[in-house]
């Protein structure tokens, strides 16, 4: 029996995107993929898969083919949310299209200002924060005297 796993696709010879030969970088997460947890993208993006976490691309995010994206969303250029695809999260985005049947939910900051802007905190960090009881000062109350 061997160790080595079955090729599930083709392989292909991919551009190597070192940001001098002009090429745009393009990503596919294809229909058995699944991401957990955060992906940055120099350059497009396609999911037709499963994401669970953020996604953040420099160029268009696409979510279609029963693609599905659970957390925020950040697309400096276009953020397409086809009609099959399903996007639960907040998005920042330049421009936004939700096509007729495609399942959306979430806040939306849009315009160039909305993704230049840095997140302010982690969805992470702000849990944890709410999850921790916030230190209150103890308060000294005198012993009266007994008689």
């Amino acid at each position: 029996m061997s160790s080595r796993r079955p090729a599930t696709r083709a392989s292909a010879a991919l551009p190597v995107e070192d940001g001098s030969s002009g090429q745009h970088n393009s990503v596919v997460l294809g229909p058995k993929d699944r991401l957990v947890g955060r992906l940055y993208v120099e350059g497009d993006v396609r999911i037709v898969g499963t994401v669970d976490g953020a996604l953040e691309a420099t160029g268009d995010v696409e979510i279609d083919g029963g693609g599905q994206v659970k957390g925020p969303v950040t697309a400096r250029q276009k953020l397409v949310v086809g009609s099959s695809g399903s996007l639960i999260g907040d998005v920042r985005v330049t421009r936004l299209e939700v096509r007729d049947g495609a399942t959306f939910s979430g806040k939306v900051s849009m315009g160039k200002q909305a993704v230049e802007e840095p997140v302010a905190q982690e969805p992470e960090a702000e849990e944890a924060a709410a999850a921790e009881p916030e230190a209150q000062p103890a308060k000294v109350q005198p012993k009266g005297r007994r008689r």
